[in-house]
C-alpha cells in the first residue's frame, strides 16, 4: 500500500460520457453521492489515473451493473473497485418527466485527497419552495430535527435527520465546498442535489 494510506482516499472527476438513448431522454443520470475506491496498491507510481466504466444506472438511482472497461489490470483492485462503484447513488434518467434504467460509459479521474469528515444530517425536500420553509422555521429557533422528521423526504427523516459522519469530498462540489465552511452546530442554506434540495447541518460530535 501507498505510504500514508490510511489518510488518503480516492476522489473521482468526471469527464466525457458516451451513452446510446432515445431522443426522448430528457435528463442524464446526475451523480449524487459516491464512495471510496480502494487504496492504490504499492506498485502503481502514479497519484492520479483513470478508469473507463460501463454501468447501467436504474430507476432507482442504483448502479444496478458496473463493468470495468479499463481499470489498473489488478484484479483484485479492479474488482474491489467494481464493487465501490455499486454503491454510487445517481439522480436517474428521466423520458418525459419519469426515471429510467440507462446504460452508459464513464470516464472517471482518480487521484489521492485527504479526506474530510464531518457528521451531518439533513434534511431533503422536492422543491425550492419547500426548502426555503425549512430554512425560514430554521430561522425562527425550531428544532432541526423536529423539522426533518415532519419534512424530510429521505429515511433519515427517521433518524431526525442524522446521516453520521460523511468524507464531504464524496459529495458533488457544490455541496463538499458549502459543507468545508460549515461552522459547528450550523445549516446550511438550500443545496441542489440531483431534483432535490437538501439543508444539511454540522452536528457536534
Amino acid at each position: 500500500m501507498k505510504k500514508l494510506a490510511v489518510l488518503v482516499c480516492l476522489i473521482f472527476t468526471f469527464g466525457c460520457s458516451s451513452v446510446k438513448y432515445d431522443n426522448k431522454l430528457s435528463n442524464m443520470p446526475v451523480l449524487l453521492e459516491r464512495s471510496e475506491l480502494p487504496t492504490i496498491p504499492q506498485e502503481v507510481n502514479n497519484s492520479e489515473f483513470y478508469l473507463t466504466v460501463k454501468m447501467m444506472v436504474n430507476e432507482k438511482g442504483d448502479v444496478a451493473r458496473a463493468i470495468l472497461l479499463n481499470g489498473l489490470g489488478i484484479p483484485d483492485w479492479d474488482s474491489t473497485a467494481v464493487r465501490s462503484i455499486k454503491k454510487w447513488k445517481y439522480e436517474p434518467a428521466r423520458v418525459d418527466g419519469n426515471p429510467v434504467s440507462l446504460w452508459m460509459i464513464q470516464k472517471v479521474k482518480v487521484q489521492v485527497e485527504t479526506p474530510v469528515y464531518m457528521t451531518l444530517s439533513e434534511i431533503v425536500c422536492d422543491s425550492l419552495d419547500d426548502a426555503k420553509f425549512i430554512l425560514s422555521k430554521l430561522s425562527e429557533g425550531v428544532d432541526f430535527g423536529d423539522l426533518a422528521f415532519q419534512y424530510s423526504k429521505d429515511p433519515s427523516r427517521n433518524k431526525n435527520g442524522y446521516i453520521g459522519k460523511k468524507d464531504i469530498n464524496l459529495y458533488p462540489a457544490n455541496i463538499s465546498r458549502a459543507l468545508r465552511n460549515l461552522g459547528l452546530d450550523k445549516f446550511t442554506q438550500p443545496l441542489v442535489l440531483g431534483k432535490k434540495f437538501v439543508i444539511f447541518k454540522r452536528m457536534k460530535v
